[in-house]
């Protein structure tokens, strides 16, 4: 089971996944790439020099499968009690920039694609690792307190397949800059458990109804 910070270590897993890519330098590989997780609104403002791979996460969804669980646990003081989880589809924007005249974002569309080809699925080692090279950078780093890579199943991550009018309103809603080359996919199924102890009702008294008799 995860906490609350799972949706935000899921977008930051997969920004580690995409960096990887974009840094192992294969032949045709961009040069000076890199992965951000901006609102698509802001590559209008960037440098136009830059180039690489945005990840933005647009819609979150109850997963299909099991959109609300109850996993057992116990109290500090070992009396059994139910966890509310809640299970979600989280599904991202992958946006390329880059020079269009040398295919730039034609390219590293291509090395996403194949880095979630060879990888669908966001493993408990990536996830942790991830985690763990945000800790040595800072050591505060809230991805020190996800316990994403603990969850009961893992994160898969899939092409979602959106038609023209779709993606024409996907981007009109994100972002008033011109168009870029634009692929959706979607991480399934997040966990997330509320970290907080249901509250327990105080007992109520039942009450009770006298019935007085009249005397006529």
């Amino acid at each position: 089971m995860s906490n609350h910070l799972a949706v935000a270590m899921t977008t930051a897993a997969l920004r580690g996944l995409l960096s990887e890519a974009v840094a192992a330098g294969l032949p045709g590989g961009v040069e000076s790439a890199t992965v951000t997780t901006l609102r698509p609104d802001a590559l209008a403002t960037a440098d136009g020099a830059a180039r690489g791979i945005n990840v933005y996460l647009f819609r979150v969804l109850p997963n299909g499968a099991a959109w609300a669980v109850e996993l057992p646990a116990r109290n500090s003081a070992g009396i059994p009690i139910a966890r509310p989880a809640q299970a979600v589809d989280l599904q991202y924007l992958l946006t390329f920039s880059g020079d269009d005249a040398a295919l730039e974002p034609q390219r590293l569309l291509g090395l996403a694609t194949a880095a979630l080809a060879v990888q669908p699925v966001l493993s408990r080692e990536t996830i942790r690792a991830t985690a763990a090279e945000a800790v040595r950078a800072d050591a505060q780093s809230w991805q020190g307190h996800a316990d994403l890579g603990d969850q009961l199943d893992v994160v898969r991550l899939s092409m979602l397949p959106l038609t023209v009018e779709e993606l024409a309103r996907l981007w009109s809603m994100v972002s008033s800059g011109p168009y870029r080359l634009s692929l959706a996919y979607q991480a399934t199924a997040v966990l997330i458990e509320g970290d907080l102890a249901p509250a327990v009702c105080a007992d109520v008294t039942e009450p009770v109804l006298t019935v007085s008799t009249v005397r006529r």
